[in-house]
């Protein structure tokens, strides 16, 4: 009986300790991930809220483009951001959770009309590139000699893409179809297409930053509430909001 009540207390203290806690999470546009303005558009903010929640801990998100969020979150100024996949400069500069928030394919999205293929990267110098400013593939195409045109917005890239001044661009496959569904109508949108081969299957992740003094215990918490959200059915219920 006395180890049970010794329980229950140390359990109220945690909650209590945790109880109006807030953890700021600098974040860009990426629906249907993360989104400023579409209220169908932040699956991975709610799962990242919920799993917060069940350790009694507030979750708010500021928006900037994708190359601020990084800086603003590994210079402290920020708990963390999301959502990233992983990369030997991520690590340096941020405490990646044990758990990821997803997995994710990434394809080359090109017009229908654009006769598209590739097997290597390299192939890519055939063509016009696209690639967002503070996404990884920034890095990479300019390490294997890619040339490619840098914008600060995915949807940028595709309008791009729409009137022929980039031939190909990479995402995510579900975030590339949600971005085509908004940025253009129907039959604009039925103008694109995706190469079927994958280039990259990624894990995403909540960043916290190195730079503060709890951003260990955040990642440690936030590892035990998304444990306890899968085990409740709560996070395939939120992956199952999203429509393509």
């Amino acid at each position: 009986m006395k180890l049970v009540l010794s329980l229950c207390l140390m359990l109220q203290m945690m909650v209590t300790a945790y109880a109006g806690e807030t953890v700021r999470l600098a974040v860009g546009d990426w629906a249907p991930y993360t989104s400023e303005t579409d209220v169908d558009g932040k699956l991975l903010e709610k799962v990242t809220s919920q799993a917060f929640a069940l350790e009694g801990i507030a979750v708010e998100y500021s928006y900037f483009p994708w190359k601020r969020s990084y800086l603003v979150a590994s210079n402290g100024e920020f708990d963390g951001t999301l959502p990233w996949n992983k990369t030997q400069e991520r690590v340096r500069d941020f405490i990646f959770p044990k758990t990821s928030l997803l997995k994710d394919e990434n394809v080359f999205f090109h017009l229908k009309s654009t006769p598209f293929d590739w097997n290597k990267l390299e192939d890519l110098k055939r063509y016009r590139v696209g690639v967002t400013m503070g996404f990884r593939e920034e890095a990479i195409y300019k390490s294997q000699g890619i040339q490619a045109e840098v914008v600060t917005t995915e949807d940028l890239n595709f309008k791009k893409m729409r009137v022929g001044r980039i031939d190909v661009y990479q995402t995510s496959s579900r975030v590339g179809y949600v971005t085509l569904k908004k940025t253009f109508n129907a039959q604009e949108a039925a103008l694109f297409t995706h190469h079927p081969k994958v280039v990259s299957e990624s894990e995403y992740f909540v960043l916290f930053s190195r730079a503060t003094p709890r951003g260990q215990a955040l990642a440690d918490r936030f590892d035990s509430g998304l444990k306890k959200l899968k085990a409740s059915g709560g996070y395939d219920k939120i992956m199952a909001e999203f429509k393509p």
